[in-house]
């Protein structure tokens, strides 16, 4: 019997053909990473796309980047039906911080910059690998909040960790796509790279992060209340901040200050909140292997990626427990980003 068992295993095993898939190779095609919004120049990041099945190395994340585009262009239609353009160029020295090309107008200068302005629709060209990449998209206009405020968390497990809360109220008579993103301009914490000091840092966030995007389809003309996760790595924010503290490290006292986070609240079109949405879906499904796989909605033609125009206001608020913020932030530049 077991001569048999050898014998019809042999079979089966010669018999098996080795597979080889013929993949085709992924077109180059640009992705694009742009805003604009008022009173700041535009900006746009470029990349290439890759190949699912296309080897990564150390020369991977070097070879996403694009410095070879033709023109980069942006304008809008003045009363007049007269083109206003800008005419974007990559900002020297970026590439010594390991970062993507990043096309903006050098020309810009802070407190006198009109072309960007709300409720003007922005359109973008890119002339690139004898592709032309157009998009287009408005800035609508800003909704401030009625006001923020810092509260000690309800689920943590520590008593320094707080939820940063608002109140907004929905405009009634235009339809809203609401997009919020956040990061943390001052965060302290133990040195990560020796753990044996005993030494606090000052790990600020950056870039600004997605916390939300959607309509306000179910909140129309209401008010309410809310509150704004940290985000975190990977995933769906769901995070707290922390409110100052200290730890006890070799009998000596080690002060956190508080975080101090940067709330950017904005107002975006629909065809980019068709975007970020289906970003924040990706986020929530995340390492579920039960999930629909789902491709993210791009407003480029000819190319992926987004193109947003944000009516945008801005809060500064420190993590404080009980601390009201109902005044806007003035951001500077690197604010937006």
């Amino acid at each position: 019997m077991k001569n048999w068992l050898f014998l019809i295993t042999l079979i089966f095993v010669s018999c098996q053909e080795e597979i080889t898939l013929d993949l085709s190779q992924a077109e180059d095609r640009l992705v694009v990473e742009g805003s604009i919004e008022p009173g700041f120049p535009p900006y746009v990041l470029l990349t290439k796309n890759q190949g699912y099945f296309d080897p990564i190395n150390q020369e991977t994340y070097a070879n996403l980047f694009v410095n070879d585009v033709d023109s980069v262009k942006v304008w809008y239609y003045n009363d007049n039906g007269e083109k206003e353009m800008k005419m974007l160029q990559q900002i020297p020295g970026i590439d010594t911080l390991n970062l993507p090309p990043i096309y903006t107008d050098l020309n810009y200068t802070p407190n006198n910059y009109n072309f960007s302005q709300a409720g003007i629709t922005y359109y973008l060209e890119i002339q690139w690998n004898n592709q032309l990449i157009t998009s287009e998209t408005t800035i609508p206009e800003p909704t401030p909040l009625d006001s923020l405020w810092v509260e000690q968390s309800e689920t943590a497990d520590k008593d320094f960790k707080c939820d940063i809360r608002a109140i907004y109220s929905d405009p009634s008579d235009e339809q809203n796509n609401i997009l919020i993103k956040s990061r943390r301009i001052q965060h302290y914490e133990r040195n990560k790279e020796d753990t044996t000091l005993c030494e606090v840092e000052n790990n600020a966030d950056f870039p600004l992060k997605l916390i939300d995007a959607g309509s306000d389809i179910l909140i129309n003309g209401q008010s309410f209340e809310t509150y704004f996760p940290r985000p975190g790595k990977n995933g769906f924010p769901t995070g707290k901040y922390n409110a100052y503290h200290t730890k006890v490290c070799d009998g000596d006292t080690l002060e956190f200050k508080e975080d101090i986070v940067l709330i950017k609240f904005c107002q975006i079109d629909e065809s980019s909140m068709k975007f970020w949405r289906s970003l924040v879906r990706q986020f929530g499904t995340n390492g579920n292997p039960f999930a629909e796989p789902m491709n993210l909605v791009s407003n480029i033609n000819n190319g992926l990626g987004i193109w947003t125009g944000y009516g945008a206001v801005y809060y500064k608020v420190p993590i404080i427990k009980d601390t009201v913020i109902n005044q806007e932030y003035s951001p500077e530049i690197i604010d937006i980003f």
